[in-house]
Formats: structure tokens, sequence, C-alpha cells
């Protein structure tokens, strides 16, 4: 374990102060690595290479026993897991500073037991990644013996019945590439989180600015529950949620594959959340190339910009949210329903088929399909 040396300079400048006395701190080698006496940084420490060679508890140097590199002062080991590495030197009278002196060790020694913590910690948090990643996003169940193995290790049983979710902001594109929009996700993340931590059993394992959530497996009832809650939880965060729901796979995987693509429904739904079993045309959507759906809707609204194709997609919706009723249309439009048979004319004159008719009504509810899939892409009417 080395010592930072940032933390290093901090802690000898903030004691200087206070003893006003010259302070060092020498790494395991013996060189100075920190010093409020800047011109000794990088210079090798006698005193303290003796500490570390003879494994001393202290070193005093008293007046007529200084040299070129070990000045008057009393310096001590820095310790930690059974072995020296480090050594802090304080100049001035024993008396005056071997307090200081020792609370400069323990300060030190204290920071390196943290550190140490948190590196195993991240150490862990990394490993478990790594694990959840082949076992839910790859192939690891083509080595089940080994991954039960490792999971075990980790207290995870691989056999263990689940459902999965994933969670992550409808426009997800939206906030990876700014400072801003990567604080958003870390809120939250932490927002999900607080809820998810009331699932005993879950699981969450973080991708690409989403969350796969791993539960035990329970009725969709219970999972759409959830997702409301999570959707809750994030509307503090500025983040509209969308949520994809599998449809309850014995493989975990093939669960995962199934709400990843509910997720990306989802984003199309008022609510955000999807469940597979629930999905239709949804299904094959993702599968038609961006380019390929700006092309049906400009040859099914030739010459239209962006307002007009706007509203003929808000006359749409409002039509086959009526069921195809003219009356509860119109309503819904705020129009007379004479005035609703004069715009619905007007698209069959212009896209050359009637909605009006069951034969033709299908290709308009692709377009709104579409047209809704592609809204928040600015400016995709014109290429």
């Amino acid at each position: 374990m080395t010592i930072n040396l940032e933390s290093a300079q901090q802690i000898v400048e903030e004691i200087g102060r206070l003893v006003q006395q010259n302070i060092n701190m020498m790494d395991e080698t013996g060189v100075i690595i920190a010093s409020t006496d800047h011109t000794r940084i990088g210079q090798a420490h006698e005193g303290a290479q003796r500490i570390i060679r003879e494994r001393l508890p202290e070193l005093v140097i008293d007046a007529g026993e200084e040299t070129a590199t070990a000045r008057r002062g009393t310096n001590l080991p820095i310790e930690f897991g059974g072995e020296i590495v480090g050594v802090i030197g304080i100049t001035g009278p024993y008396e005056a500073v071997i307090g200081y002196g020792q609370v400069v060790k323990k300060m030190t020694e204290i920071l390196l037991r943290e550190r140490s913590e948190l590196d195993a910690q991240r150490l862990d948090a990394r490993v478990r990644s790594r694990f959840l990643e082949e076992w839910v996003l790859g192939d690891g169940l083509l080595h089940a013996a080994a991954l039960a193995e490792r999971g075990a290790a980790l207290g995870i049983d691989i056999t263990a019945a689940r459902r999965v979710m994933v969670s992550g902001p409808a426009a997800l594109e939206q906030y990876t590439d700014t400072l801003a929009g990567q604080r958003q996700l870390e809120q939250l993340e932490a927002a999900e989180a607080a809820v998810f931590a009331k699932q005993p059993g879950g699981i969450i394992l973080r991708n690409a600015g989403r969350q796969v959530l791993l539960l035990p497996a329970q009725p969709t009832g219970a999972l759409r529950a959830l997702a409301e809650c999570l959707a809750e939880a994030a509307a503090p965060c500025g983040v509209r949620l969308a949520i994809g729901i599998d449809d309850h796979p014995a493989d975990l995987h093939a669960a995962y594959l199934e709400a990843n693509r509910a997720w990306h429904a989802a984003a199309r739904r008022p609510d955000g959340v999807q469940c597979y079993g629930d999905m239709r045309t949804e299904l094959f959507l993702d599968d038609i190339p961006r380019r390929r759906k700006v092309e049906y809707l400009h040859r099914l609204f030739p010459g239209c910009g962006a307002a007009e194709l706007r509203g003929w997609v808000g006359l749409l919706e409002a039509w086959f949210a009526a069921e195809g009723s003219l009356s509860a249309a119109a309503e819904a439009l705020y129009i007379h329903k004479n005035t609703l048979q004069y715009r619905l004319r007007r698209l069959a004159e212009l896209s050359g088929l009637d909605v009006r008719l069951p034969s033709q009504a299908s290709a308009f509810f692709m377009a709104v399909l579409f047209f809704t899939d592609l809204e928040n892409d600015v400016g995709f009417l014109e290429n």
C-alpha cells in the first residue's frame, strides 16, 4: 500500500501550521514525498531509511547527530498490514513534537486503511459486475458449472427463478454526452436504488446508462407496481423513465433480451412501461432501419413539413383512439364532425389511401408508430 502524495502533502501542511515546525513524510524507501520545506521533496532521509531497515518503533535525532539529510527531530514509522510503508518526521525537541508526530502517524494509517477498504469494495464491485454481465448479458450459461461456483462465492444462486426488468431514461442519448446529463443519471440511479433496496433478493446490474434489475420470480402485476414506484422516484430527477418487463422465460439471458426489447418499446408508451408479453407490432418496429421509417413517412405524406405532419399524426391518433368513431374522434379533437370529414378527405387525397377503410387503415397506423419513434430525432423530416 502506497501513500497518496496529495494526501501526504495536505497532512504535513495542516499539522505544520499547528506546530510551527517542519514536517516530512517519507515513503517505504525513505525518500521524502511531502514536506513543509518543498526543497526537500525527492531527497533521501537517512533517519527514515534506518527506521525501515532496522524496524525501529521511533528514532530521535539530537542536535549533535544531524546529517545533511536528517535533521534534529523525531521520526515515527507509518505501518499498514504489519509492514512499514512510510515514515513521519517532525523537527524540534522530542517533548514538544512527539504528540503531534503520533497524531500524524495515526491519521496517515487511518487514511491508508480507509483507502484499502475502498479499493477492496471497488474490486468486489467490479468482480460482481463482471460476473453479472457474463451471466445475464453474455454466454456465461454455456459454462454453467463454473458460473454457479463463481456465483456461490458472491452469494448469488444462479438456479433461483428470477424475473428481469430493464430501466433507463426514455431518451438515454440526451443524458450520456454532457456532464449535467451524467449527474442526472447518477441522481436517477440513486433514486432507483432506494426503491429497489426494498425488494428482498433483488440484484442490480448497471449497464450503459440503464439498470438491469433481477428479481425473485413473481407475477407481472407485482413488477408493474414496482415499475410505477420507480417512475415516481425518477420524476424529481427530471428524467422520464422507460421500463421493460420480461415474459418470464426460464432462461435468464432470454429474459434479459425480452426485457431489453420491451425497454426500447416502453419509450413510446405514455406510461413508460412495456411488458414483452403485450408487444405486438413493437416486436419488429426496432428491426426496421431509421432511414426506411423516414422514407415511409415521406411517401405517405408527400411534401409535408414537420408541423403539417405532426398535425396529421395528431388527427390519426385521435381516430385510432376512437376506434374509427367519427363522433368520438371529433370530440377528442374539439372540432365538428363535418370538419373532421373534410380533413379525412384531404388526407386521402394527399396520401392516396383512406384511413376510414379497414384495408387501408393499417398503413396509417404504422405511420403513427414510425413518427412516434422518430419525433425526438430533431430534423428527421429533412433527412
